[in-house]
């Protein structure tokens, strides 16, 4: 499928987008934010309290070379939000930069968040194309997010960013990626205004991608606690996945109560789970499973994700790397050619996103057609080939049970942020519109 084949199915395809969205706050790592924070403490155990937890964290980051995210209490958030000047203010969260994404390359997003202040719907590039869900005189609406409700309140999370070999209070980084300082508001309890309608919501959209489970708070001023707020989410997800195919994104959570939770509760309710390879390490862990012993990073990383999947008895996984994006799933899930298209479009959407930090349009996207098929990725899924003895052909595995996709890599990015959850959305909305447009055999 080619690219303008691709958007053309993807033009006004609804996708639900939610839970979490934000500004971000962008902050270089550098000798005038080492002077800001100064040395670092103590590793942060729980929830960051200082600023010397924070260069801690940071170092740590760049050392291991893969992206990494912690909460901070909110005495420490207020601190930095009033002495802490950023480098620049994009839009953030997970859902906020799924649905700008889908918005800017011609789909039709159904979006929800808490907190839609002014100073955060204005960071939305096209905010005229996406709808935001309301409850009106006990029935479900969509509005236009310019006509969507706001708050007071703006969430704001700090994103410290690094390229590989950058150097923070005598630590390189191993690789370009960034750190997450997340604010964690009460208003975020995984409850929305549109719980009771979830099964009609699902009616409007063609698939669901929802995240932020991992943003829960172990309790709240009210006394409720995470257990019950991921239980309603986990409705929602049921609820919704009704009438469309639903996506939740993992999340990194240092917690391992909250992970429990999240995996017992609403990983069941999806079809597909997308991680990266913070998030899949995680999953390994926690579920006692062995490292495979095999020499190739991305044979390993399969039978991770085949042995993950199975025993969470969900149709699939879906993974992304810097160089290629890889699923592993069963015959409940979307055929193998879908789910090619959908990594195909998704190598183009990352390439954009990381040349300038955005995705405007759809020209984006051709315009991301000069940086070719990462040679590291088509190494990669050659090998893994070889390893499952299953066809690969122009550098692809399409097969059933595996696909894996080469991605197309900016060495140098703009920003590292938000790639990852644009490569998710982009690949399961083309995946699912291509399917339910009938441009590939549903059958396995």
């Amino acid at each position: 499928m080619d690219l303008q084949t691709a958007l053309d199915t993807l033009d006004d395809y609804p996708v639900l987008c939610a839970y979490n969205a934000n500004v971000d706050g962008i902050r270089r790592v550098d000798s005038d934010l080492e002077s800001f924070l100064g040395p670092p403490g103590d590793a942060p155990d729980g929830r960051l309290d200082s600023r010397s937890e924070l260069a801690a964290a940071i170092t740590a980051t760049m050392e291991r070379g893969s992206g990494d995210e912690r909460a901070m209490t909110d005495t420490f958030a207020a601190d930095l939000e009033s002495s802490l000047t950023a480098d620049e203010q994009r839009l953030g969260g997970q859902a906020g930069i799924m649905a700008d994404v889908l918005s800017s390359v011609g789909g039709t997003p159904v979006f929800y968040t808490y907190l839609l202040s002014d100073r955060q719907r204005e960071q939305f590039t096209h905010p005229d194309g996406i709808r935001f869900p309301v409850v009106e005189e006990g029935s479900l609406a969509l509005r236009s997010l310019d006509d969507a409700p706001t708050a007071e309140k703006t969430k704001l999370n700090w994103i410290f960013e690094f390229d590989a070999d950058d150097t923070f209070f005598e630590t390189t980084a191993a690789s370009a990626s960034r750190f997450i300082a997340a604010s964690r508001p009460d208003e975020f309890d995984l409850h929305t205004p549109v719980d009771d309608h979830a099964v009609e919501l699902g009616e409007h959209v063609g698939c669901a991608v929802l995240s932020g489970f991992h943003s829960v708070n172990r309790e709240y001023d009210s006394g409720e606690t995470f257990e019950t707020c991921l239980d309603n989410a986990a409705s929602f997800v049921r609820d919704v996945a009704k009438n469309a195919r639903v996506q939740v994104e993992l999340g990194v959570t240092h917690d391992p109560a909250v992970r429990a939770a999240m995996r017992d509760v609403v990983v069941p309710e999806a079809d597909v789970v997308s991680l990266d390879d913070r998030e899949l390490d995680q999953l390994r862990d926690d579920l006692d499973l062995p490292t495979p012993d095999a020499d190739e990073a991305i044979v390993r990383r399969y039978e991770t994700l085949d042995a993950v999947r199975e025993r969470l008895d969900v149709p699939a996984l879906s993974f992304h790397a810097k160089s290629y994006f890889l699923a592993a799933f069963d015959d409940r899930y979307l055929p193998p050619a879908a789910v090619r298209a959908g990594f195909d479009v998704a190598a183009y959407v990352a390439a954009a996103k990381a040349e300038d930090g955005l995705v405007t349009g759809p020209a984006d996207l051709g315009a991301a057609s000069q940086f070719e098929r990462a040679a590291e990725g088509i190494d990669a899924v050659d090998r893994l080939a070889g390893h499952l003895g299953v066809p690969e052909a122009d550098g692809v595995v399409e097969s059933s049970g595996v696909v894996a996709v080469p991605n197309r890599v900016v060495e140098r990015p703009a920003s590292t942020v938000g790639i990852g959850d644009s490569v998710s959305v982009a690949s399961f909305a083309l995946a699912n519109a291509v399917a339910d447009a009938g441009r590939v055999a549903t059958g396995q």
